[in-house]
């Protein structure tokens, strides 16, 4: 068991005793991830992806004292995303959604040099827009084992591809950002 599910049982067992920090906490842990893959799955970069992730994690918490996920937390999730896209489309043609805008951005920690803040987040854009430079679904593995913690395995099993498949995405995206990124004269 790695060090992302141990820390995964003990919000969850936090969870089951009303810990809204630990929802929080996972909250804020999971969200961006599943919000790029929702988005992935329903082919859309509308408020759709925000509506179907919420459920979840509604759902989660109104669960919580149910004990009902015997998997890694981060498998469930992708999972409980999948199924509720796909419930999404049997229904899709019956329902129509208004668009939220929910999600606000954290305010940044005080305590970083104003200069070294925008160093930061210039690094943070020209990395995050090399990585949006890669195919689709590279971009989509990338993201799932870098920024989620999915194994090779969770993100095949979730994506109905290969092993070997994640293994050439994840080759192909990180050769793409070493060749590209080398040419990058970091201040840091």
């Amino acid at each position: 068991m790695d060090i992302n599910q141990t820390e995964d049982l003990k919000l969850l067992a936090q969870l089951e005793n009303d810990n809204e920090k630990a929802f929080d906490h996972l909250f804020a842990k999971y969200y961006p991830g599943l919000i790029r893959f929702c988005k992935s799955l329903l082919n859309s970069s509308g408020d759709e992806a925000e509506d179907v992730v919420q459920e979840i994690f509604l759902k989660l918490w109104q669960q919580r004292k149910n004990g009902t996920i015997h998997t890694a937390l981060n498998a469930f999730l992708y999972i409980s995303v999948k199924n509720k896209v796909n419930d999404h489309f049997r229904r899709r043609h019956l329902t129509t959604y208004a668009p939220l805008n929910l999600v606000e951005e954290k305010p940044m920690d005080d305590y970083l040099a104003p200069d070294h803040l925008l160093m930061y987040k210039e690094l943070d854009l020209d990395i995050n827009q090399m990585i949006s430079l890669l195919p689709e679904r590279t971009e989509l593995v990338f993201r799932m084992n870098r920024n989620d913690y999915l194994s090779y395995t969770e993100i095949a099993e979730m994506l109905n591809i290969s092993i070997h498949s994640v293994k050439t995405h994840m080759y192909r995206a990180i050769k793409f950002l070493k060749e590209n990124f080398r040419h990058y004269n970091s201040p840091f």
